[in-house]
């Protein structure tokens, strides 16, 4: 922290939370953000990713569309990432609040305009941001093949596997029928939103409890853009389904004009995101984890939320299609 961005920190301290390892920094009279950038592949995409979302949190600010997003802070020689012993190293400015997590659902009415107000900035945004933390959407299942081979793996018996691997293999195949039919799902939602494109708008893509902050004065903050890409409006909207119906009317005024989502890219994007998030946490105990508590911590997160989410998906999806049928 000193050499590279020429800062006096007399702590730092471990947020456990997150997909890569963070720490807060505290200094004299001031505090930061500091996120790790491993060697690894992951670490490496990240970086990728991160060095993409630093210039759109500029763009974001400077513009106007959103300017309660991170503030990265650039090391003394003006780059975006600091490099420490093989890790990567990003600095942004401490937001004093905390993450909405298990509340975000009642502050949905308030995360609505946000993703309103970022739709509605598109143009100025393209007229500065010329890389994207991800491609633009093309309605793929990039992880499919990986998922389906990993899967396939958990059927054959190994005599020496990790007691995680077990684990996983015991809480996944009572569910193989069900992961089928979401499967065959978007795949016929990937069909039809390839045959009807709308225009793009940049998309958050994750506004998640996890990635929406509420501050000490009560404002919400947009965090994490390291998935931001152009896509859909319903790469944002999908998100909000537990009460979409009710919330269009404020994301229609902050946007500026009238929004009709499209059932089959929400659908597609319900289906999408649970395949994917069960692709990173298999993946991850096959491929990654080298420690009993790295498995243990993906196992906890398929247990306690994706497989329940694939086992509702299908609710979800004829719920929300019926109440803005009757909007």
């Amino acid at each position: 922290m000193r050499d590279a961005y020429g800062l006096g920190v007399g702590a730092l301290t471990f947020l456990p939370q997150g997909t890569a390892p963070a720490y807060r920094a505290d200094g004299p009279g001031s505090r930061w953000f500091l996120k790790l950038l491993p060697d690894t592949p992951y670490g490496h995409d990240l970086r990728r990713r991160v060095g993409a979302e630093r210039p759109l949190l500029r763009a974001l600010r400077e513009s106007g569309v959103l300017t309660r997003v991170p503030r990265p802070i650039p090391t003394l020689s003006g780059a975006d990432v600091a490099e420490v012993e093989g890790y990567g190293v990003a600095l942004y400015g401490w937001i004093d609040g905390a993450s909405l997590r298990a509340g975000w659902t009642a502050a949905l009415p308030g995360v609505a305009p946000l993703l309103g107000r970022l739709h509605a900035g598109t143009q100025r945004l393209l007229e500065v941001v010329q890389v994207w933390p991800m491609p633009p959407e093309d309605f793929s299942l990039p992880f499919e093949e990986g998922l389906m081979g990993d899967l396939a793996r958990l059927r054959v018996s190994v005599g020496e596997e990790r007691a995680g691997v077990a684990a996983l293999r015991d809480l996944h195949l009572p569910h193989e029928a069900i992961l089928g039919q979401v499967l065959t799902r978007a795949r016929a939602f990937q069909e039809a939103a390839r045959a009807r494109p709308r225009r793009p708008v940049v998309c958050h893509t994750d506004a998640h409890g996890g990635n929406v902050m509420r501050d000490v004065a009560g404002e919400l903050w947009l965090i994490d853009w390291e998935t931001a890409r152009l896509a859909p409006p319903e790469h944002d909207l999908w998100m909000l389904h537990p009460q979409l119906p009710e919330v269009l009317p404020a994301y229609e005024e902050a946007v500026g004009a009238p929004a009709v989502p499209d059932p089959d890219l929400l659908g597609f994007y319900l289906t999408r995101r649970v395949l994917e998030d069960m692709a990173v946490d298999v993946g991850m105990i096959q491929h990654a984890n080298t420690r009993p508590e790295q498995d243990e911590a993906n196992l906890a997160v398929l247990e306690k939320y994706v497989l329940p989410d694939l086992m509702r998906v299908e609710q979800n999806i004829a719920e929300l299609w019926e109440r803005l049928r009757l909007r």
